[in-house]
């Protein structure tokens, strides 16, 4: 535990160096210059975040069992469970058995909290699928990329298909089971499978029920996570008209679409600290873009995730306190 906690700093510590490095390159007069252009207008920046989270909140609704939890509530606890996702590195799992917990106090069962948040994950991680295959294909058009390079990026992206089909056909025929199923073959034992084997065939039953009797949540589900991908595009188009950079939708869609494939893919760096920050300096200068436009962006990008995960934590915090209280008086 040590070992992973010195892990995690040391990432930090590399990624924040890899941050500095790239503000040190891109010239640091070079970013002020942007930055002044916003002024008074830097307010507006979490508002796009905020439809986001509105959609996505909504995503998670259809994948509850009964919905008996009110819209505020789920917001609420959805804000503390993804500030607790950006701040540890797990690929965005860390928060996801806390939500589960803090479901608990609205009646709603371990059990159906955690069948909630792994149908929920998963439906979001499709639409996140189809949304960057799509900015995939924007991104081949906008460069007009021809010959083996063209065959071989289309054939990474037809990739998407079977994992999507991959993700649908575990989840009805159940993730943990076949899980447990392959460890038996393989002969290896895990001490916490081998003790919730029950919960864990409950929680496959639970999924399983999902998919089979509320076909129409979940395509409710998708829809709201995939407007929730669109409506990121918001931010990317309000950053850079408030930075008076003229830019199509085409652009807009590859910038958003493919900074989430590269947050995803240093998602084992806290909160993808220099990670994000290089691939979207990658993807502006593919659009020609310039790399003091890209870190700039990178800059108000953070502002904003900081001003959410600090929402997050106080909620957390305000949450944690009122379910503690009752134990307290007792």
């Amino acid at each position: 535990m040590i070992q992973k906690q010195k892990l995690k700093i040391l990432l930090l510590i590399v990624g924040s160096a890899i941050f500095c490095t790239l503000i040190y390159k891109v010239g640091s007069a070079n970013i002020y210059k942007y930055l002044c252009l916003l002024k008074w207008k830097i307010l507006f920046l979490p508002l796009p975040y905020t439809i986001v989270f509105v959609l996505d909140t909504l995503g998670w609704k259809y994948s509850l069992k009964g919905t008996n939890v009110n819209f505020k509530n789920l917001f609420t606890i959805r804000l503390a469970g993804e500030a607790i996702n950006m701040v540890i590195p797990s690929a965005n799992f860390a928060g996801e058995p806390l939500k589960a917990y803090l479901l608990k106090r609205h009646n709603i069962s371990m059990l159906d909290g955690i069948t909630s948040v792994v149908i929920s994950k998963a439906i979001m991680t499709i639409s996140q699928i189809i949304f960057v295959m799509l900015g995939v294909g924007f991104l081949l058009f906008q460069l007009h990329v021809s010959g083996p390079p063209l065959i071989s990026i289309i054939v990474i992206t037809l990739l998407g298909i079977p994992v999507i089909l991959f993700i649908l056909f575990i989840q009805k025929r159940g993730i943990f089971l076949s899980f447990s199923k392959l460890l038996h073959t393989l002969g290896i034992k895990i001490a916490f499978v081998e003790k919730n084997v029950d919960k864990l065939i409950a929680l496959d039953k639970n999924i399983m029920q999902f998919y089979h009797h509320n076909k129409k949540n979940f395509y409710l589900s998708f829809i709201f996570y995939f407007l929730g991908w669109i409506a990121g595009l918001i931010e990317v188009l309000l950053v850079l008209y408030l930075l008076n950079i003229p830019i199509n939708f085409l652009s807009i869609y590859i910038i958003e679409s493919l900074s989430t494939v590269a947050k995803g893919i240093t998602s084992f760096i806290p909160g993808s600290m220099g990670g994000q920050e290089g691939g979207i300096i990658m993807i502006f200068l593919n659009l020609k873009l310039s790399a003091s436009i890209a870190i700039t962006f990178c800059i108000l990008r953070r502002l904003r995730e900081l001003i959410w995960v600090a929402s997050g934590l106080v909620i957390l915090s305000k949450l944690e306190w009122e379910i503690a209280e009752p134990s307290i008086k007792d």
